[in-house]
């Protein structure tokens, strides 16, 4: 989405929700393009992370391969990549 440099400054707060949710803004001045507002690169994700992006979402319907997606998803993460039960 594009937007000023006045329409980013007035609502940042709402649009750093909104990055974090993964939307990317172009934001632009007198006509031209100055930056991109979006989230960092990511290289990966863990389940718990994936996890709370999607509570942070509006509900989705899961189809009926979502458990089984979800369990080899989990079986190929690294262990030492997970974080300890209770944190």
């Amino acid at each position: 989405m594009r937007l000023s440099a006045t329409e980013a400054s007035r609502s940042f707060s709402r649009l750093l929700d909104q990055v974090e949710a993964g939307r990317r803004f172009l934001v632009h001045r007198r006509g031209r393009d100055v930056c991109l507002i979006a989230p960092p690169p990511v290289r990966g994700r863990t389940a718990s992370e994936c996890v709370e992006l999607l509570r942070a979402r509006s509900p989705v319907l899961l189809d009926e391969d979502f458990g089984t997606d979800l369990s080899r998803v989990l079986a190929e993460e690294p262990v030492e990549d997970r974080p300890a039960w209770g944190s």
